[in-house]
Formats: C-alpha cells, structure tokens, sequence
C-alpha cells in the first residue's frame, strides 16, 4: 500500500475476520487505512476504519504469516467494540501501556471485565487457537472459548 491508500477488506480478510466475529461486524464497512510513518502500529480512530503505519500495513492481512493475522483480528475486535458502542478513545484511556494488554483468565469472568485492549488480546488468541497455531503463553483455547461472547459453529 503506498501512503494514504485507503481500501476495502479482500475476500480472504473478511474469511479471517469471520473464523472470530463471524457475521458481527458489517465487513463490507471496514476500511483500511494507510498511514505514514508514525509512533503507533495501527489503531481505530473511527468506528470502521483501521489505520496502520505505513511499514506495517499488509495488501491483505489472510496473506501473512499466523502472528500478523491475530494483529489484524486484534485491531478488528476494536472495529467490533465500536460496533457494540464502546467509546474508544475514552476506553483507550483506562487501558495505556504495555500492561494494559496483559491478561488472565479467571473462572466466571466475563469479556466485559477486561479493558478493551485485553479483549482484543482474548480475540487474537482465540483466532490463533481456532486456526491451529496458538500462542503458547495464552489460556487455553477451552478457556477463551468460555469468555469469548460470540458463538460459531467451529
């Protein structure tokens, strides 16, 4: 993508998208941005739009290795707050640093529990499980399952 490219997801993103959120997200809605160079990797400044640096966005996300996908469905799973009405910015606040991400998973805790930043780190996880290449150092795909709101035929 060159500097300011702004498309739609391909087919394979909205697959990608679909194996977590499956139909929660209005797909065809979603944007990617380009952006040049900045501090930042990517973030959701608006509802549909995900906005990544310039080195880091990818032609299409379903095209790259298994640790890019699960960043692409982490920066989906804010598409999905905004969707359920969750103010990012001020959400954002609450949850700022590299902490702010780190999470564990306790019984009878719900999704709403977590900041908005470990419920986008309980998606990636759930994706890299559901897809076969979990991450070693997240819960159990069992115990992502018994947080994660939206039920697939998976």
């Amino acid at each position: 993508m060159f500097a300011f490219e702004r498309r739609s997801l391909t087919g394979g993103e909205k697959d990608l998208a679909r194996v977590v959120f499956g139909r929660e997200i209005d797909l065809e809605a979603v944007r990617i941005q380009q952006a040049p160079p900045a501090p930042f990797a990517a973030m959701v400044p608006h509802r549909r739009t995900i906005v990544f640096s310039m080195w880091r966005a990818a032609r299409d996300f379903a095209e790259t290795a298994p640790a890019e996908r699960g960043w692409f469905v982490h920066e989906l799973a804010h598409v999905w707050q905004a969707r359920r009405g969750v103010v990012l910015a001020a959400a954002k606040l609450r949850a700022l640093g590299r902490e702010a991400y780190d999470y564990r998973w306790e019984p009878g805790k719900k999704l709403g529990d977590y900041n908005i930043e470990q419920q986008a780190e309980i998606a990636r996880h759930l994706y890299l499980a559901r897809v076969g290449a979990p991450d070693p150092a997240a819960p159990s795909r069992e115990r992502l399952e018994d947080v994660w709101p939206i039920r697939l035929n998976v």
